[in-house]
Parts: C-alpha cells; sequence; structure tokens
C-alpha cells in the first residue's frame, strides 16, 4: 500500500509493517478545518484524536459483547484492530482502510502507544507487593519452575526434532529460539490484568497463580541475562568477550542506580505526604520524570523500554501514598484511552490474507501448541502433588496460559525488527486471540470460589447450644461504622456465662495494589492499607477498649485486615466466616441518617458496598444481619432509660419463617442475662385468610419457636408479647408505626425465603433496596420517617447449609 505525493515536493520514506511509504515530512500537526479547505485527516493531531475515538468506541462495543463470556478486554481491543485493518475493512473498503494505515498514524500510535505501556507497567510494578514472593510457598515456588522449563525444554526439543522442515528465515532470525523464550513465560502482567477482568484477583487461585507468575518473571529475566552474558563471555572472539563483560557491568550498574538512586529519591517525594491525601502535582511530575529516565537508560543499554520501570516499580511501596495517586490520576487515561491504541496497532497488522503457505502455519501451530501443553502440564503436575482438587489443578494451569498483553507488544517489536514475516505474525497472532479468549472463559466457567463457602451445617444463632459462645464476625468500612457496631454487641449482653467472640474484619478497597490482603492485625505492623495504618489502628484500639470493659471471660477479639475490590470482597468476609465458624456476620448498611433528617451514602463508594452485601447474602455460610444506622442505638435516650431502667429498648416484628425465627432468636440471646427491654410483635391474619393455604411446616415451627419464647422468657416488664389480629398491610404498618419511636434498636427478618404473604404484598412492589426485605426496607425508607435502628437478619440458606446438595 502507498500513498500518491505531489511530484513536486520532496518525500520522505517509512518503512512499516514491511511496506514502503512516502508522505510529506513537513506535514502540520493540525489543520486549518474543512471550512478552510484541509483535509483534518492529513494532519498528525487530527489523525491521532480520529484512531482514539474509533478504537476506543468500537474496542468497548466489541467487549459489551465478548465480555459476557468472560473474554478479557485486551482480547477485544485486538479484535478492534483487526476488524479496522486489512483483514476485515481494509480488504473490503480499501480507500476507508487506509486511514489506519497512514505514516503518520503508525508513528503516533507506536509512540504514544509505547509511552503509556511504560507508564502502565510502572503502576502495575507499584502496586505489586514484592512480599508476594516472600510468603509464596513451595507449590508457587514449584508452579513457576516447572511452569517455566518445561515449554522451554518441550519446544527446544520440538525445534530439534523438526529441523529439517524449519525454514531457513526462521533459522537465519533465531526465530525459534526467541518464540520459546517469550512464549513460555507466564507474564505477570498478563496474569494480574486478565485475572481482574475476570474478578478473581481475591481469590485463593488468583492469588496463586499471581505470586507463581512474578516468581518465573523474575526467574527468567536474571536466567536470560547470566546465560547470555555468559555465552559471549565465554565466546573466543575478543569482541564478544568485552560485550559480554561490558553487558553484566551495565546491567549491574543500572540494577544499583534504581535501587541506590531512583528509589530514594521517589520515597524522598513521597516521604511527608499527609495521611490519606495524594501526591501534588509536582511531586507526581517529579515521579514520572525519574522513571521516564530509568525507561531510557535501559534503552541505552538494549534493554527494553518498560524494563527499567517495572523493576523501579517493584522496589517503590504500593497503596498510599504512591499506589493511590498513580491509580487514580493515571489508570483511567492510560490504561481506559491511550492503551488501546497499542492492542488495536496489534490488531491492525494482522492480514489474515497474507496466509497462504500451511505448512508454515502448521509447523508454527505444533511449536504453539507445545508450548501451551506442556506448561498446562508442567503447572497441573504440582497441584495435584500438593493434594489439590483436580477441577482447582485444571484452573490453575489455564491461568499459567493466559495470552494477550506482552504477546502482542513483543510480536509488534519482532515484527519491526523483521524476525516475522507477515504471515508468521497472522498466525501467531491468531493463537493468541484464541487461547486468550479460550483460557480466560474456561477459568470464569470453571473457578466458582464461592462453592467453598458450604458449611454442611447449621451455622445459625437459632441452633447455638445453650452457653455455647456467640461466634459474630463484624465488617468495618470506615470508622463511623464503629460506633453502631459496638452498640449492637453490647445489646447482645456478653457474660461469662453467655460469652461473645467477636471476629473484627476491617474492609478496605482495593487502591493502589495488585494483590489482595487478608491477614490478622498486629499493631505497629504496615498493613498495606490505602489510607494509612492508623484507620485501622483505630477501629481495632475501640474493639478492644469493649473488650476490656466487658467481665473476664465475657468476650474475645480476633481482628483482620481485607483489602480487595468490593467485587470480590465477600470472598474474604465468606472465608473468614467459614474458618472461625462464625454463627452471625453482621455488616453496615451503605445509607445512614444524616444531621440534616435526611439519608446519605456512607461514602461514595455507597454502590459498591451495597453490591458487596447483597453478595455476602448471596454466599455467607453462616446466618447474617444488616445494621441500618439511624443513630438511636449509639445515643441511649435519656428519656426511656430513666422511666425503666433499661440501656436499650429492642422491639422484634415477627410475620413468620425462617428469617423471623432466627431475629427472634437473635432477639432472645440479647435479653438473656442483660437488663435489655425487649417486646416481641407477632402480626397474624384473620382465621378465614390462614385456612386458604400456606406453608404448614413454616407456620408449625413458628408456634413453637413463639410458645417456648412465651415459656421462658415473658414477664410482662422487661420481656413482653403482643399478638396483633390484622387484615392487611395497611394496618400493620400502622402498628408498626405506632410502636416503632418507643425503641431505639428495631430487629426483623428478611424474609429472603418465605413466600409472598398477605401481609406484605401491598408493600413489597414499592421495595428499593432488595437485601433489606420488606419490612426492613419500609422501615428504613424516607417516606415512612423511622428514624429508629434497624437491624435485618438472614438465616443460614439451606444452600450456605449444605441441605439443597444433600
Amino acid at each position: 500500500m502507498s500513498l500518491a505525493a505531489p511530484a513536486t515536493v520532496h518525500l520522505q520514506e517509512a518503512n512499516v509493517n514491511k511496506s514502503l511509504f512516502c508522505f510529506q515530512p513537513n506535514s502540520g500537526a493540525t489543520s486549518s478545518g474543512v471550512f478552510a479547505g484541509d483535509d483534518p485527516l492529513k494532519f498528525y493531531f487530527p489523525l491521532f484524536l480520529y484512531h482514539v475515538c474509533i478504537v476506543f468506541a468500537l474496542s468497548r462495543a466489541i467487549h459489551a459483547v465478548l465480555g459476557r463470556a468472560s473474554v478479557p478486554l485486551v482480547i477485544s481491543q485486538i479484535l478492534a484492530g483487526a476488524l479496522l485493518g486489512p483483514s476485515f475493512l481494509g480488504h473490503l473498503v480499501p480507500h476507508v482502510g487506509e486511514l489506519f494505515a497512514t505514516p503518520e498514524g503508525w508513528v503516533l500510535i507506536n509512540t504514544i502507544g509505547g509511552y503509556a505501556f511504560t507508564l502502565h507497567i510502572f503502576v502495575i510494578g507499584v502496586k505489586t507487593n514484592l512480599g508476594m514472593i516472600a510468603k509464596s510457598g513451595k507449590k508457587a515456588i514449584a508452579i513457576a519452575v516447572f511452569g517455566t522449563a518445561a515449554p522451554h525444554l518441550a519446544m527446544y526439543v520440538t525445534g530439534v526434532t523438526l529441523k529439517e522442515r524449519v525454514p531457513a528465515a526462521w533459522a537465519a532470525s533465531f526465530l525459534i529460539t526467541n518464540l520459546t523464550s517469550w512464549w513460555s513465560l507466564s507474564a505477570f502482567i498478563v496474569v494480574c490484568c486478565t485475572l481482574h477482568d475476570l474478578n478473581l484477583l481475591s481469590s485463593k487461585l488468583g492469588r496463586l497463580a499471581m505470586s507463581a507468575a512474578l516468581i518465573g518473571d523474575f526467574a527468567n529475566t536474571f536466567s536470560i541475562a547470566g546465560v547470555t552474558s555468559y555465552l559471549l563471555a565465554a565466546s573466543p572472539s575478543e569482541k564478544l568477550q568485552r560485550i559480554g563483560f561490558a553487558s553484566v557491568i551495565a546491567f549491574t550498574t543500572f540494577i544499583a542506580f534504581m535501587a541506590l538512586v531512583a528509589r530514594p529519591a521517589i520515597l524522598r517525594l513521597i516521604r511527608d505526604v499527609p495521611e490519606g491525601a495524594l501526591l501534588s502535582e509536582a511531586r507526581l511530575v517529579g515521579v514520572l520524570l525519574i522513571c521516564l529516565t530509568c525507561s531510557f537508560a535501559g534503552e541505552l543499554l538494549g534493554l527494553h523500554a518498560t524494563y527499567g520501570p517495572f523493576m523501579l516499580g517493584l522496589m517503590l511501596p504500593g497503596g498510599a501514598p504512591l499506589g493511590v495517586t498513580m491509580a487514580e490520576r493515571l489508570d483511567r487515561l492510560v490504561a481506559g484511552v491511550l492503551m488501546p491504541l497499542l492492542f488495536a496497532q496489534g490488531g491492525m497488522r494482522l492480514n489474515v490474507n497474507k496466509i497462504t503457505d500451511a505448512s508454515t502455519c502448521v509447523l508454527l501451530e505444533a511449536f504453539l501448541v507445545v508450548g501451551v501443553v506442556s506448561k498446562f502440564v508442567a503447572s497441573v503436575i504440582p497441584c495435584l502433588y500438593c493434594r489439590m482438587p483436580v477441577r482447582e489443578a485444571v484452573v490453575v494451569g489455564l491461568m499459567m496460559n493466559f495470552k494477550g498483553i506482552t504477546e502482542v507488544v513483543y510480536a509488534s517489536s519482532f515484527m519491526d525488527a523483521k524476525v516475522l514475516d507477515d504471515q508468521v505474525y497472522a498466525a501467531f497472532m491468531i493463537n493468541v486471540l484464541v487461547i486468550g479468549a479460550v483460557t480466560a472463559a474456561a477459568v470464569k466457567f470453571m473457578y466458582h470460589p464461592e462453592e467453598k463457602y458450604v458449611a454442611y451445617r447449621r451455622r445459625t444463632v437459632q441452633h447455638k447450644k445453650l452457653g455455647e459462645e456467640l461466634r459474630v464476625l463484624a465488617c468495618i468500612h470506615s470508622q463511623e461504622d464503629v460506633g453502631p457496631m459496638l452498640a449492637l454487641l453490647d445489646a447482645s449482653s456478653p457474660t461469662p456465662v453467655s460469652p461473645l467472640a467477636v471476629y473484627l474484619l476491617h474492609l478496605v478497597p482495593l487502591a493502589g495494589l495488585t494483590s489482595s490482603v487478608l491477614r490478622p492485625f498486629k499493631h505497629g505492623e504496615r498493613n498495606c492499607v490505602p489510607s494509612g495504618t492508623t484507620d485501622s489502628e483505630r477501629v481495632v484500639n475501640a474493639f478492644q477498649f469493649f473488650v476490656q470493659q466487658r467481665p473476664p471471660g465475657s468476650a474475645s477479639l480476633l481482628p483482620y485486615v481485607c483489602i480487595a475490590p468490593y467485587a470480590t470482597m465477600h470472598d474474604d468476609v465468606c472465608a473468614v466466616a467459614l474458618e472461625k465458624r462464625a454463627m452471625l456476620i453482621v455488616v453496615p448498611f451503605h445509607k445512614r441518617l444524616a444531621i440534616d433528617g435526611s439519608v446519605e451514602p456512607t461514602s461514595h463508594n455507597a454502590g459498591a458496598i451495597q453490591a458487596a452485601n447483597t453478595n455476602i447474602l448471596n454466599y455467607s455460610p453462616c446466618s447474617v444481619a444488616i445494621l441500618v444506622d439511624r443513630g438511636s442505638l449509639s445515643a441511649v435516650p435519656a428519656a426511656a432509660a430513666a422511666a425503666d431502667g433499661f440501656p436499650h429498648r429492642v422491639a422484634l416484628y415477627f410475620l413468620g419463617g425462617p428469617d423471623d425465627r432466627e431475629a427472634l432468636a437473635l432477639a432472645t440471646h440479647m435479653a438473656e442475662d442483660a437488663a435489655i427491654g425487649l417486646t416481641v410483635f407477632r402480626f397474624m391474619l384473620p382465621a378465614e385468610w390462614q385456612k386458604r393455604g400456606g406453608d404448614t411446616e413454616d407456620h408449625h415451627l413458628d408456634e413453637e419457636e413463639l410458645q417456648e419464647f412465651v415459656r421462658r422468657w415473658v414477664d410482662d416488664h422487661r420481656v413482653a408479647y403482643s399478638e396483633n389480629l390484622v387484615s392487611g398491610s395497611d394496618e400493620m404498618v400502622a402498628v408498626i408505626r405506632k410502636t416503632s419511636p418507643a425503641f431505639n434498636l428495631l430487629v426483623v427478618g428478611r424474609r429472603s425465603e418465605s413466600r409472598e404473604s398477605p401481609l406484605t404484598a401491598g408493600i413489597s412492589d414499592w421495595s428499593e433496596h432488595l437485601e433489606l426485605g420488606v419490612l426492613g426496607d419500609l422501615l428504613t425508607s424516607t417516606d415512612f420517617g423511622c428514624k429508629v435502628s434497624t437491624l435485618v437478619v438472614q438465616q443460614q440458606t439451606r444452600a450456605a447449609a449444605g441441605e439443597s446438595s444433600r
């Protein structure tokens, strides 16, 4: 393809994709517009903006379809480039396709895309916690070693076996050697970004795959550098020996420069940043300039431009303030807008019409299949040896074969260096697309972390044995959640006879880090919390003070810190609940009562917190309670305390069903050994309504529980019971509206597994927050006007107890 130019103008040649282009060397950056007679697409900057807009829109449209099949975003971006390139648009409409193959456009995309990729990989390095390597067990090390060495050996043996069939051009350009070195590598950036797309960063297998990939990256980098330097130094040629010694000295000096100069300079820039604040513009610019300096130094030494920034990023601390600043100010622009250009360019170079020699493609396919299969088998064997379930071992093997980002970058650079021709490149990129899409979709289809949270026994407050401790997992998002949660625990009346075991989980959104964190909290230890360590310190100190104020043997505390994306935060919550055999998980609601009486979100992540609460309700291995704070529970009404001497007045509205029975058991536990006023309001339909049908088993269980409650606890002073015969939801709401202001905590069941009742038929149509159930949503709605804190209880579901599977 060539572009025509006037004969009177001196032309400059450019070799792009092995085709000769001619263009004007003094073309302007911007045009004067179509009204001045200019074609904007003949100028650098408008052409670049055109590429950005088209690539972004098309890649997002493709991902809207393929994303449903769990295909990674980078695969959609490569496909977008392939559709715009000579494989589709350039072939069907050559005149339009030329707009994406101009020399100006290629130069811009190469430059801007390379710069974006350098910044992106620096951000990935900053977010990466090198502690993953130190904490990696033998399993991760074995997967990294075997998963890297096996495909190297297998592809080498295949090359020796098929030596006679290898084309001379491949041997001259060392294609097999280069192909083996980076096809057999499980690049950390590929594994990390793909797991992020699949929402598996915080999963157990996701952490294992990232640890193995990071170890493999380090081992591969230093082994290749060492072997190359040794071979050069051992060469009989004095020139090659000098090059070998010089490369070792240069590589060592480069690493020392980053460790002793660049890293201390950046640490000095971020040293005195206030807690919770981002880096100022001047400091951020300074960090970026140091990063680009390392990239330039790497290029001078013959290393890839991304090597220096990635190594420098690994040397720097993730989280706040550096990692959070990079994520907040660079991720959206770099990864969202500029990076798609780089991957789309890889697709634009793909020309399926160049595939004409079937034997060459079959030979390449043989090498790639051998590499994929050998890596898969070598990654699965250590997992099976460690007695990992077969299904999980297969998933790990698939994760180690993720393809996409680095393969595109390396293939494009090899094509520019004329190591790959058009045909080999096209066949190679097709393999990248197929393997990348299939492995990601297979992992998402096969691996469901929620399946492991089935407890296979009842872990509820209702089934708690007499005298057994109540094990509560208290989840805290911010310091504002501490007061209401402690007030609720105080109302649960811990005593030496009926002790309370509190497992505190401080939930922090993942920001500035690539890997999630879940570990016990230790005072004085850096917990990698993006908002600073003092948040966790204050939260834990408040709970420890609560425990210390109880009588000896009444309460215990075990605090944890969890840093994870909101999309997978429920995995860690459920994992802790399952491991500690918790009976109840208490999570805060995502909205609270503001000072002016309105309802406001608890944070700017309120929608994500709501989604996390819903996931916890769906997958929890025990009962769950959502605490809606309205200020009444933390601040005990002085008038009520003076009138009857009760520090807490609790009301339970009972309609029937497993969730209501769980709420009754929890309310009974609260009033068991403490001076807490409890009133149970039971709503019943007239006899003629009850005869029309219903769940007779549930009704029988409700009667048993209520009769036992009345017999053991009701004294009509501290603990009262009231039956209310109502004919519909209007009368029930009227009773609730009249009685609720006298209490400072309302307890209701979520009724997640209960049938629709005439008592709720008129209310359920207007429910806004489904995670609260019908009554919970009614009590917390602004229209109802209730200003009393509410606790919505859901009993462990049958599926979570393993009853459905049994």
